[in-house]
């Protein structure tokens, strides 16, 4: 099974990892299809050639083949609508679905390509250039304003550096206030404010809706689309930012996360980031969020960046292209 912007796989890859292998190979499959009998017989000849005992090549394999298979269905079961894969009753096939171009769809394939931006084992043909800046400034905020929005069940604005409204930090925070935040805004900010502060370290906030402020949690959100991520908690940066920026907050309830787009599967690690960045959306987390602020956004709610998520799909669409060439 050749595809020409993935390398072919191998038996050191995590059946998480082999899963989004099969995922890419869809991706860029024309006929959308990635076959899990063809990837077991690859690794059976690769388990072949490392060990001596035929028997033992045969439980790598069927080791890896029933985690592949027990990782699909985690995946279905925590993305439900928004997952864009289907597996045939036989488990033999991992099928693209026909309308992956959907934004419900793309916000999961974005989160899968932007996850093997850098030092993948898998994707040969990252983006780059051009792409790959709108991906960091651009998409994967769209992506995570959203997502902020589907957490919090309510409104939602975008603070991150470059801000496609052209508002100071002022200018926004009065119009999240305008909008149910809870706060008043300090005019002029802080003293201790750099001349050059663009975002004060938030990428996000988002707080939940209710018919008169206070909100019962505000939320501060921190993207963090690259491998460095674990080093991004945005606790210390939002505390700054409210000593800064806001005044008179209404609400004591206070929630953080980090937004990344990778599927995170050591469980231990996992436990012990969620402690470090008081809660990550990853994901599993960030498509189903994303969704129900896109669909919180049709309804009339106040949510920045959904009425650019045709964006986020014609993104996808020229990456697959440029990937493909």
């Amino acid at each position: 099974m050749t595809i020409k912007p993935i390398d072919p796989p191998t038996l050191h890859l995590h059946p998480a990892q082999l899963v989004d292998w099969l995922e890419l190979v869809a991706l860029f499959d024309p006929f959308r299809t990635a076959r899990i009998d063809a990837l077991a017989a690859s690794l059976k000849q690769l388990a072949e050639e490392a060990e001596e005992d035929i028997g033992e090549a045969d439980r790598v394999v069927e080791r890896l083949v029933e985690g592949i298979e027990n990782e699909i269905e985690l995946r279905e079961k925590h993305l439900g609508e928004t997952y864009p894969y289907h597996l045939d009753e036989d488990a033999e096939e991992l099928q693209l679905i026909e309308g992956w171009q959907d934004p419900k769809y793309a916000f999961y394939l974005v989160c899968l390509v932007t996850s093997h931006v850098t030092k993948s084992p898998i994707l040969r043909t990252p983006p780059a250039d051009g792409l790959l800046l709108r991906l960091r400034n651009e998409i994967f905020q769209i992506l995570s304003t959203l997502a902020m929005a589907g957490l919090a069940r309510g409104r939602a604005v975008t603070v991150g550096w470059p801000r496609r409204s052209g508002e100071t930090i002022t200018e926004l925070m009065n119009r999240a206030a305008a909008n149910g935040a809870g706060f008043s805004v300090r005019n002029p900010p802080g003293e201790y404010v750099a001349p050059a502060e663009k975002d004060g370290g938030i990428d996000v906030m988002a707080w939940t809706n209710e018919l008169s402020p206070p909100p019962l949690t505000l939320f501060y959100g921190q993207t963090a689309s690259g491998n460095n991520w674990p080093e991004k908690p945005v606790f210390e940066h939002a505390r700054i930012f409210e000593s800064s920026y806001l005044q008179d907050i209404m609400t004591g309830n206070r929630g953080h996360t980090t937004i990344i787009p990778f599927r995170v599967w050591d469980t231990r690690f996992w436990n012990a980031q969620n402690l470090l960045h008081r809660s990550l959306i990853d994901r599993l987390r960030l498509p189903p969020y994303a969704y129900t602020g896109l669909r919180q956004a049709l309804e009339g709610m106040m949510v920045d960046e959904a009425d650019h998520v045709e964006n986020v799909v014609a993104w996808l669409n020229e990456y697959r292209a440029a990937a493909l060439a």
